[in-house]
């Protein structure tokens, strides 16, 4: 909203939500900070879960990935507590919601605590959020580790392993049987999930960087270092934009060249061009030149 005022000219309003952001985000970094991660929230009496004070339900995925998506967080916080999904969520067949799993109904913490641990939202592998995962990795530039966690839930993965997976090796389940669970691998509720939806957002606006914007097309690429590059057609606003990104440094960010129909480029944004024209845009990663 912030960045659609600004864009409509209304100076008041954006200020207003800059304000209101600012404000929350003072907050989330004074109380919401656990150490090495951030808390998840906090009851009415201001117990906190997601907290290394816990003995269930220490650290949980959202608080992590969503503190790096709104730019809450410092980078170097941001790296820490996406470092700290990785050394305490994630496994081979995508990341958990929370670990360690509830033992035992407790009535304060409600119905996740109903199911058996690593199963659904009690330190299952919930597959919705696994795309903001993904999209906080590209936000931190950590192309490698964002490709990694795409294709760990990628259902054609499990083809060969039908028999431990049990879903169809072609759509995304809800969730996975975690390893805190004796399924562990054993997925369920194929179809009935958001997962597909963000993980196409996440692969293309995020991994290979290409969205649209209110000023025009972005292209800033997060990707593998292994990558040589890729190209992509795109329609945007009724144009055709080759785009052909190249990678002879094997770099994960930072954009070092841009040519846009053969002329050098170094505005942030490839203007939309008139509808039903065709142009080419070339993207060379590495270092900029200074």
């Amino acid at each position: 909203m912030m960045i659609l005022m600004d864009e409509l000219g209304e100076g008041n309003e954006a200020s207003d939500y800059w304000n209101e952001y600012e404000a929350m985000q003072a907050i989330v970094e004074e109380d919401g900070w656990d150490g090495a991660w951030y808390r998840r929230y906090f009851d009415a009496d201001g117990t906190p879960l997601g907290s290394k004070e816990n003995k269930y339900g220490q650290i949980y995925l959202n608080a992590q990935s969503w503190a790096v998506i709104s730019c809450f967080c410092s980078y170097e916080r941001g790296l820490q507590a996406m470092d700290s999904v990785y050394e305490r969520l994630n496994t081979e067949f995508g990341i958990k919601l929370s670990a360690p799993g509830f033992n035992g109904f407790d009535p304060k913490v409600g119905g996740i605590t109903t199911y058996p641990p690593g199963a659904k939202e009690n330190g299952g592998i919930f597959l919705h959020p696994n795309p903001w995962a993904i999209i906080a990795e590209t936000s931190l530039g950590r192309g490698d580790r964002a490709y990694q966690y795409y294709s760990q839930i990628n259902p054609a993965k499990r083809n060969d392993s039908i028999e431990r997976y049990e879903c169809e090796p072609y759509v995304y389940p809800q969730n996975i049987l975690a390893d805190e669970h004796p399924q562990f691998g054993l997925a369920r509720n194929s179809w009935l999930s958001g997962t597909s939806s963000w993980t196409y957002q996440a692969a293309t606006r995020y991994i290979l960087g290409i969205a649209a914007n209110y000023k025009g097309l972005t292209i800033r690429p997060c990707i593998p270092s292994s990558w040589d590059g890729f190209t992509v057609t795109r329609r945007f606003r009724g144009a055709w934009y080759e785009i052909k990104v190249s990678n002879p440094n094997h770099v994960c960010v930072g954009i070092k060249k841009i040519l846009v129909d053969g002329e050098e480029f170094d505005d942030l944004y490839i203007p939309a061009f008139a509808a039903g024209t065709r142009h080419l845009v070339e993207i060379e990663l590495g270092k900029a030149e200074s």
